[in-house]
């Protein structure tokens, strides 16, 4: 009984942790990969000013429920402030 407890405990731990791939965007190859609690984009994109914009970023709740264009206005902001 407690083996098959212990495998339950890791199947959903693995399902809570480990990243999926969802979609591969048309906007030059950015890739968006979604667990239940992270979410990891690898951007692969062009800015505001048509300058390359490429980095990989992880977003943890409750961020992780946005949008891709929400969290790349975001990174754009960023980019602005910095």
């Amino acid at each position: 009984m407690k083996k098959k407890i212990l495998i339950v405990c890791a199947i959903l731990l693995l399902i809570l942790v480990v990243p999926m791939p969802i979609a591969k965007m048309k906007d030059g190859g950015s890739k968006e990969y979604r667990a239940l609690t992270y979410k990891v984009i690898a951007w692969h994109t062009w800015d505001k000013e048509d300058k390359p914009f490429v980095k990989t970023c992880v977003y943890f709740f409750p961020d992780n429920r946005l949008s891709v264009d929400e969290l790349f206005e975001r990174e754009m902001q960023k980019l602005r402030e910095s």
